[in-house]
């Protein structure tokens, strides 16, 4: 568990010096996502056929479109150069398949941090959807639930009082 706190707030602080790399104006929030959830996909299978998933993908564009609704200067991924950020945020994707209901289940969980890297809060959006393991039909399938998930947590972070 230490272990992955290190490398967390390794990744935390490379954000930041990222952050301040380039001068587009300073940000409400930066998001970070963990790059072993774009490299190593997660299996979701059934007796009949399995599908692999790389989670980052689909939690970034979901973070994407939530964040938008910030603003111009409100969100920024942590991949990208802008000044400065309030707090940082480090999305963590968690994504199961039930085959005997036929379910998938989405959850975000986002950790919340001010800008010198003390921790606030940690905030947890869920999702859940009927759907079948059918190929590209499921990516968008997965697609809408991390969507939803994203949303929910979005939603709980405007109504947190510590974040906003």
């Amino acid at each position: 568990m230490n272990k992955r706190l290190l490398i967390f707030l390794t990744m935390a602080m490379l954000c930041v010096i990222s952050l301040t790399a380039k001068a587009e104006g300073p940000v409400k929030l930066a998001v970070h996502i963990q790059q072993h959830d774009y490299d190593h996909p997660t299996i979701l299978w059934n007796l009949a056929e399995s599908l692999w998933v790389e989670q980052g993908h689909f939690v970034e564009a979901s973070a994407q479109k939530a964040f938008a609704q910030l603003g111009d200067h409100g969100y920024a991924m942590c991949n990208s150069k802008v000044e400065a950020a309030n707090l940082l945020v480090w999305l963590r994707p968690n994504l199961y398949f039930n085959p005997q209901v036929s379910t998938f289940y989405g959850k975000v969980q986002g950790y919340f941090y001010t800008a010198d890297g003390k921790p606030l809060v940690r905030i947890t959006g869920e999702s859940k959807s009927v759907g079948r393991l059918l190929g590209d039909q499921t990516k968008v399938q997965i697609a809408k639930l991390f969507d939803a998930a994203t949303q929910d947590l979005y939603q709980r972070m405007q109504s947190n009082s510590q974040v906003y």
